[in-house]
Formats: C-alpha cells, structure tokens, sequence
C-alpha cells in the first residue's frame, strides 16, 4: 500500500511538471484572469479560455493547464494531462462565485471571486 502511495505521488509531481511546460507556451489575456479569495488568507487566480473547457490556474507562483471534466454539481477542472482516470494532483471546482481548490495536498476551502 505504501509503495503504491508513493508511486501515485510521484506520478503526480512528474506531472505537475509537464503541466507547467505546457502553460509557458500559452499567451493569456490578464483581463481574464479571476481572483478567489479563500479562508486562512489563501489566494489563487483563474484564466477560463473563452469557447473552450481549458482553465489556466495561477497559484504559489505556478501556473497550470486545466481542463473541464463532467461534474455532478458546478463545474470541475483537472491537469490537462491525460490523467483523469488517476487521482489528480489538481482540482478546481467552481459554481458561480464559489470555489474550492485542491492543490499540493491543501484543500483552499471557502474562496469567492473578487
């Protein structure tokens, strides 16, 4: 069990990587970026790419390619990796001015657009 907790986190760093690389090519507009403030003091910014189901995810200095999956409820964006089946380093749910972020192991809970 350990071993495979292991091995499923280091799957989740080595991506979080190639994420990364992929955003340094995109060119976002800075008007579309969103602000959600969070409980605790948190923070994060939002790019949602219009006529698409990519998100661009601004957080601790670090951006990240998102993309739209199917949801019960709102709507929930995770690593444009390919990786949907395995449990994702990153996710972002929204429903209207609400969100709630789950990155590097935080949950930033509570968080509103500004």
């Amino acid at each position: 069990m350990r071993l495979r907790m292991f091995f499923l986190l280091a799957l989740g760093l080595s991506l979080m990587g190639c994420s990364q690389s992929s955003v340094n090519e995109m060119k976002i507009d800075e008007s579309l970026y969103h602000t959600y403030r969070c409980q605790s003091d948190m923070s994060f910014d939002v790019a949602y790419i219009p006529d698409s189901e990519i998100a661009v995810l601004r957080v601790e200095e670090m951006e990240y390619a998102l993309i739209q999956i199917r949801s019960g409820s709102g709507t929930r964006y995770i690593l444009n990796d390919g990786t949907a089946e395995v449990t994702n380093p990153v996710t972002l749910r929204t429903k209207g001015d609400e969100a709630r972020l789950e990155y590097n192991q935080q949950v930033y809970k509570n968080c509103k657009t500004q």
